[in-house]
């Protein structure tokens, strides 16, 4: 079972007792029996209203709990069953993000959950969003309402078994076993997608100044399929994970693939990766995963390899 630890759940304010993220960071820290915090960033005040600070910090911190309580009661969680923390902080001049990743390190927390904020047509992600995918360094999970009727979870997970290094290998397998416990947690289903395409096709189909047969060109494509196939099953078995799970190997690029995918079986959450394969020690979003994450329509979990280096002193 993949552990979690410690989750901060990052609160937008208002009333947020129906909120999917904290549902689900309650479901999370009681299963794992982590600690929960809740966090809440306010823009500073301005100059006339500076003698209210303490006045409105009490009050939002106030509202927190309440939200917390009512979410809490509703999931019939009793108090005794979690530990949790509750902090409400003002921005200081800065981004409400960099407050977030800031307090993220220093804590070191295993898992960042927070509603997603809305969008033009429900797709992709804007804003704080970003800044937290981009330089957090633990996993972010940016919730949404689920995309189905019914209590069945349905979890998507996009892994590329083409490593080409030690901490892609285990980015792949972490989601893996990132899924597999959530299924655990969640119950419901585990769709496994990775896309493979023989790049050089097009190339060779359309290219006047060198001549290749058609079934050559198939028995070099069908080859490519093969030999990924056998990475891919390599990984689901080093991976060793136990839940039951729907192997989608699929011809395409993924930022085609996976957005259509994941409308066609109404997935509630995508999990993958968020760092290119030239980005593990930076904060740049590899292209495949920015162009996928501007087209998602559901939950997203994203993990960065080990390594990576937030750049968020």
């Amino acid at each position: 079972m993949y552990r979690i630890n410690t989750i901060l759940y990052v609160s937008s304010g208002g009333n947020e007792q129906d909120s999917p993220g904290l549902r689900q960071a309650l479901r999370l820290a009681r299963d794992h029996r982590a600690s929960l915090t809740l966090l809440m960033v306010y823009p500073d005040l301005p100059g006339e209203y500076r003698e209210l600070k303490t006045t409105f910090r009490e009050f939002l911190q106030n509202q927190l709990q309440e939200n917390l309580n009512a979410a809490r009661i509703a999931m019939d969680i009793s108090s005794g069953e979690l530990e949790t923390n509750l902090f409400v902080h003002e921005a200081e001049g800065l981004p409400p993000a960099i407050m977030i990743i800031r307090d993220a390190i220093a804590r070191s927390y295993d898992l960042v959950i927070k509603d997603a904020e809305p969008v033009e047509e429900g797709r992709g992600f804007k804003g704080m969003d970003m800044k937290l995918l981009r330089k957090c360094p633990c996993p972010v999970w940016l919730a949404r309402p689920s995309a189905h009727s019914g209590d069945e979870v349905r979890i998507t997970v996009a892994i590329d078994p083409e490593s080409r290094d030690e901490r892609e290998q285990e980015l792949s397998l972490d989601l893996l076993r990132f899924s597999s416990s959530l299924v655990s947690s969640f119950g419901g289903i585990l769709d496994v997608v990775s896309c493979w395409q023989y790049e050089f096709e097009h190339f060779l189909r359309y290219k006047a100044w060198m001549t290749v047969s058609e079934e050559e060109l198939q028995q070099n494509t069908e080859e490519t399929r093969v030999a990924h196939h056998a990475q891919l099953e390599k990984m689901l078995e080093e991976s060793g994970i136990s839940c039951e799970y729907h192997l989608h190997h699929m011809r395409g690029k993924p930022e085609m693939m996976i957005p259509d995918f994941i409308d066609q079986r109404k997935s509630d959450l995508l999990v993958m990766g968020s760092v290119g394969r030239t980005g593990i020690p930076g904060f740049l979003i590899g292209n495949t995963a920015e162009n996928i994450f501007e087209q998602t329509s559901c939950s997203l979990l994203a993990l960065k390899p080990e390594g990576f280096e937030s750049p968020v002193g």
